[in-house]
């Protein structure tokens, strides 16, 4: 990177990346390292073109570090937990009371990661239930795309959407995050494949992801999906009826 671009990188968001992709930064030896976990920084340039970079370049090429830890993470749900030194880490934090600012701060990621996933990560997988694309949120995802942020008011408006009575469980952060998630993951695993049947499989599975917004521990075990140890078991999300057919294993 050139010295006119250093420092000058806007962190936009934590977000997939194809596995072939490279860092837009050189690393030591001048070469564009991959992301062989196919996540990545997306940091913005002055003239609004948007580059992957790995968390080590991220932290290089931003003027102040802690501003990757303000950006929508669309990944996380994709961790699979070292519980105790990550039960750890949430206790100590837990003890400290956020600060106004930090509440603030907290609740405008949470709108935007929530908006980004129900009006485009989401809504734009192939074949998902038109019921994701929500219209009353229309007029605040085009000024956020615009803008690339939120008033308080609309941050405030988002929130209280997500968190309605008359939200389905399905159609909640957590969930989405789920989808996205195992959608970028099965997309990859087609990708990957070079037998029939599998691709036939996993292509159903998708389709059924796409539908329902759900995939049981079945089926994300027949599919070889690592995920988080607790996707997809938001509260609500599962009926009586899809939770014992879920624990049957039946996969469709």
């Amino acid at each position: 990177m050139t010295q006119a671009q250093h420092g000058g990188w806007i962190p936009v968001r934590k977000d997939f990346v194809d596995l072939d992709t490279r860092c837009h930064a050189r690393g030591a030896t001048g070469r564009h390292h991959g992301f062989p976990d196919g996540r990545a920084f997306i940091l913005r340039d002055a003239q609004g073109h948007e580059y992957p970079f790995g968390d080590a370049c991220a932290r290089v090429a931003v003027v102040h570090p802690g501003l990757l830890a303000q950006v929508p993470d669309y990944t996380e749900r994709d961790v699979v937990r070292q519980s105790e030194a990550l039960d750890a880490v949430i206790a100590s934090a837990s003890r400290r009371r956020p600060t106004s600012a930090e509440r603030d701060a907290a609740q405008r990621l949470a709108a935007i990661r929530y908006l980004v996933l129900r009006m485009e990560k989401v809504a734009s997988v192939p074949r998902v239930q038109p019921t994701v694309r929500f219209a009353p949120l229309q007029d605040v995802y085009e000024y956020f795309q615009r803008t690339g942020d939120l008033s308080r008011a609309q941050v405030s408006r988002i929130l209280a959407i997500e968190r309605s009575p008359t939200t389905p469980p399905r159609l909640r952060a957590t969930n989405l995050l789920d989808v996205y998630t195992a959608h970028v993951k099965l997309e990859r695993l087609i990708a990957a494949s070079n037998r029939l049947d599998n691709i036939r499989f996993l292509r159903g599975l998708h389709d059924w992801l796409a539908r329902q917004l759900v995939l049981s521990a079945a089926q994300l075990g027949a599919a070889g999906i690592e995920m988080h140890p607790q996707a997809f078991s938001s509260p609500g999300i599962w009926g009586p009826d899809e939770a014992r057919a879920g624990d049957s294993g039946q996969l469709f």
